[in-house]
């Protein structure tokens, strides 16, 4: 299975997300924050997340008599690599994206429905949409600075005093009339 397959696959991208924004958790832990998801499911998808070295148990723990593991992202097996995302048809194209932007969707939904807007400057709450008007070379040394700088915060762990916000981008060149 080609890694953006399995990444992106919307019950996977949900674990894999959830593990990102906290501490390791079970599978048993896992439903319970995700909610909709039915045990069963976890594990086979889980299954498919250790198998291609997506995630790692940390820990195990006893549980009424039986071993529960303790799953952890492998944050540095993330990365989708590009030959995997030139190579892949504009149909598969499409509903990677889809599953990404339901995803986000849903976040932003669960967020909004949950937090009064008076919150959402305070919190960092915002989306917007701008156009950028640049030469090849300007684009990618704009890609190359916010790399660095999401790299930068990417490394910060978790800590009460850290609040947790999700980072979702893109860019859509726009043709040219």
């Amino acid at each position: 299975m080609k890694k953006i397959d399995l990444l992106l696959h919307p019950i996977r991208m949900r674990i894999v997300q959830k593990l990102l924004l906290g501490k390791p958790m079970t599978i048993a832990q896992l439903a319970e924050t995700l909610g909709d998801i039915p045990q069963a499911t976890l594990y086979r998808h889980m299954r498919l997340l250790l198998e291609e070295n997506h995630v790692e148990v940390v820990d195990t723990k006893k549980v009424s008599g039986t071993e529960e593991r303790i799953f952890s992202v492998k944050k540095e097996t993330l990365q989708i690599p590009e030959h995997e995302v030139e190579t892949i048809s504009q149909e598969d194209n499409v509903r990677h994206f889809s599953v990404f932007h339901t995803n986000l969707l849903q976040q932003a939904t669960s967020y909004l429905m949950e937090t009064p807007p008076q919150q959402y400057k305070q919190e960092g709450f915002a989306y917007w949409q701008t156009p950028l008007h640049l030469t090849d070379d300007e684009f990618q040394a704009l890609v190359s600075s916010m790399n660095d700088c999401i790299e930068k915060a990417f490394q910060y762990e978790k800590t009460p005093e850290r609040t947790t916000r999700i980072f979702a981008g893109m860019f859509v060149p726009q043709k040219q009339p």
